[in-house]
């Protein structure tokens, strides 16, 4: 079901997404703990310090220090590889014990385009996953935040991203930031939609109303579709039923998938990517990058 959805009326009433076609990354946030692990999201984002025009990316390399004695080797090493893939480094030392806490203050001091994040760090710990560093900052990071995990991580390139959505706006809003990502590695993006709704039918209910509710989505997601296709990008949709965390898992495998994105708010405004079982079970089990977009509606919900 990978072929364009249905062109869509305007609805007059609906607020008119951000022009993403010429966005461009300009700064980029990388926490830095002083190890190798953390430091494996240098090549990650290589291909998105390419210049434009006569502007360098900016980087934000931060060294959180928890007061003990620190070699800055691995530092050293990450501030030399950005600057040879063309980025503008600059190097912020924050001594706490509140990694994540200094993590959110520069993100909010510095306002960067995107947050970029190693999974594991000192020890090669899972550090940051479940109840730990990254948990904390994907709550309260104000910026679009991009998590590798160095051990599992298929390759450092993107070639195609995976787009779950609900028929939300809010959820939608991940195109935002993703457009000048996917420019930027030239990849192809599908868009996904789990229909949770049919899944819980009963068959007889489900062969009823599978056709409706499959025309209903694909007219839902002829506008990011669209949006995709004006940026230059190559776009998919594909639909199906069944849990949303499964189904999602299920198609973010690598060699399938290089990169999984998604809003952290969907339907109605409650962020049900992100703190509720369908998150816990994305972010402590999907083999691949996730990019998160914190959305929030006009109440700030």
């Amino acid at each position: 079901m990978a072929e364009p959805p249905p062109a869509k009326e305007t609805d007059p009433t609906r607020t008119p997404p951000t022009e993403t076609a010429n966005m461009t990354l300009r700064s980029i946030l990388i926490p830095h703990d002083g190890s190798a692990l953390s430091g494996a999201i240098v090549e990650a984002v290589g291909p998105l310090l390419v210049r434009h025009g006569e502007r360098a990316v900016g980087v934000t390399l931060l060294h959180v220090r928890d007061g003990s004695i620190e070699s800055s080797a691995e530092l050293e090493s990450a501030e030399k590889r950005l600057a040879a893939l063309g980025a503008e480094v600059t190097v912020v030392e924050r001594t706490s014990k509140d990694a994540a806490g200094a993590i959110v203050d520069c993100a909010r001091e510095t306002r960067p385009d995107l947050v970029a994040m190693s999974t594991h760090g000192r020890g090669g710990l899972d550090r940051f996953v479940r109840g730990s560093v990254a948990e904390r900052v994907l709550r309260a990071c104000p910026a679009p935040l991009w998590m590798v995990n160095p051990r599992t991580q298929s390759g450092k390139v993107v070639s195609s991203i995976l787009v779950p959505l609900d028929d939300s706006e809010l959820a939608a809003r991940i195109l935002d930031p993703l457009i000048p990502i996917a420019r930027a590695f030239g990849a192809r993006v599908t868009l996904f939609f789990v229909d949770w709704i049919a899944a819980t039918d009963t068959p007889s209910q489900a062969a009823k109303r599978r056709e409706a509710r499959e025309r209903d989505v694909r007219e839902w997601l002829a506008e990011p579709y669209a949006r995709l296709e004006a940026a230059g990008l190559s776009a998919a949709v594909r639909i199906v039923q069944g849990d949303v965390a499964e189904e999602i898992l299920r198609a973010a495998e690598p060699g399938a998938f290089d990169l999984l994105a998604m809003s952290t708010h969907g339907r109605s405004g409650a962020s049900r990517w992100l703190l509720g079982s369908v998150a816990e079970k994305l972010l402590a089990q999907c083999r691949i990058p996730v990019f998160v977009h914190p959305a929030r509606d006009p109440g700030g919900r």
